[in-house]
């Protein structure tokens, strides 16, 4: 059984992400995240955020991020890495209802300034149930249409030091640091082309 296309809004997004190659294939990562995009009929792209379980020594402890997590490396590639790592925080599997639709820039979060991930973004053919594992607290989806309106300044903790950064607040949840920086980069990729 083949799995239902893509709308036009998320081709739309294949069609610009391949056109900008901001990431090469065979570039070293240490970790990979997952930019879910599921197209809410009425509402627009949605994505899912995840809410980190608070655990010691974690440095992402609590934080609202997005799917993903390290890769096991010379066992397995970036790719299979993200297929398992879906799979383990949010019971989506991405091989029955995503698309991969490109890459966004590898980055490096302030916690880990020395790690490479790489984000990958999907889209959604229909909108999984979710299925959180125990590395996740809980997840939630936002609409990116509505995200800049979300944006402010927030006080946050880095090692140990209040810091004011660039943040999105969404229902009272702090989006900020590589997640933010993430959605920044996606979000004027997504308006370039016009509806058609």
């Amino acid at each position: 059984m083949s799995k239902p296309g893509l709308s036009s809004a998320l081709l739309q997004a294949k069609e610009e992400l391949e056109s900008i190659h901001r990431s090469r294939d065979g570039e070293r990562v240490e970790a990979v995240v997952a930019i879910l995009l599921w197209d809410e009929p009425g509402r627009g792209l949605q994505t899912l955020l995840v809410q980190r379980a608070e655990r010691e020594g974690d440095p992402w402890s609590g934080q609202i991020g997005l799917p993903g997590g390290r890769i096991k490396q010379d066992v397995e590639s970036p790719r299979a890495a993200l297929h398992r790592e879906v799979e383990e925080e949010v019971g989506i599997k991405l091989e029955e209802v995503g698309v991969e639709l490109g890459r966004l820039s590898v980055g490096h979060p302030m916690r880990r300034i020395e790690m490479r991930v790489q984000p990958w973004v999907f889209g959604l053919s229909v909108k999984p149930k979710v299925s959180i594992g125990s590395e996740i607290a809980s997840s939630f989806w936002v609409n990116l249409t509505e995200l800049p309106s979300m944006m402010k300044m927030s006080e946050v903790t880095i090692r140990n030091e209040p810091r004011s950064v660039e943040s999105f607040v969404v229902e009272g949840k702090i989006v900020w640091g590589f997640t933010y920086r993430v959605l920044t980069e996606l979000i004027p990729i997504l308006k370039s082309r016009p509806k058609r």
